[in-house]
């Protein structure tokens, strides 16, 4: 599957827009972190995904780093209000459903890669880090842009994606980075 059809199919998958940009046109900005700090979803120090038990912003930037490339992935979705917080969590759902649909029909077709989410692990409903227990899913666990400390502004802009969508109207932002090791030999069959 090469560059092309993976889009087409982020486009078949639901996403208004799917771009694939070099891991080294993203923008890493370790100030990002203070985001998560502030603790404003609840889940700094209770998800294994969050920080600080991701990584610090250097780990998490050279895991990025490993990769060659990133398909962006963004849906824009409108909603009556955006002080809603309960719609917002609806709309971030719904993206991070396609954003696994998504990943699961690559690795059906053989395409492995690191996924980055719009907002914080949601693979169990309470993470099993509260009750200080190993990860129940560690193959399901993603971190989000937030957590990498990706500049996310800037990499819409690479990819030539809005960010400020306007009114009553709120745009999400994830990613699929292929292991190109094995997209490659998919590609030569």
């Amino acid at each position: 599957m090469n560059e092309t059809q993976m889009k087409e199919l982020a486009r078949r998958e639901g996403f208004d827009n799917a771009e694939f940009l070099g891991t080294n046109q993203l923008q890493f900005d370790s100030a990002l972190r203070r985001y998560c700090e502030e603790n404003a979803c609840g889940n700094y120090g209770n998800n294994y995904a969050c920080p600080p038990s991701c990584g610090t912003p250097g780990q998490m930037e050279e895991q990025v780093r490993r990769y060659d490339r990133a398909l962006v992935l963004q849906t824009i979705q409108k909603v009556e209000d955006l002080t809603d917080s309960r719609q917002i969590r609806e709309a971030r759902a719904l993206h991070n459903e396609r954003t696994w649909n998504l990943s699961d029909r690559f690795e059906a077709e053989g395409i492995t890669g690191l996924r980055i989410m719009a907002g914080p692990c949601t693979a169990c409903s309470t993470c099993a880090i509260c009750r200080k227990a190993p990860c129940r899913f560690p193959e399901k666990k993603a971190s989000c842009l937030s957590a990498y400390c990706i500049c996310a502004e800037k990499m819409a802009e690479s990819c030539r994606m809005p960010y400020w969508c306007g009114e009553n109207t709120v745009a999400f932002f994830s990613m699929f980075l292929p292991d190109d090791g094995k997209l490659k030999e998919k590609e030569e069959k």
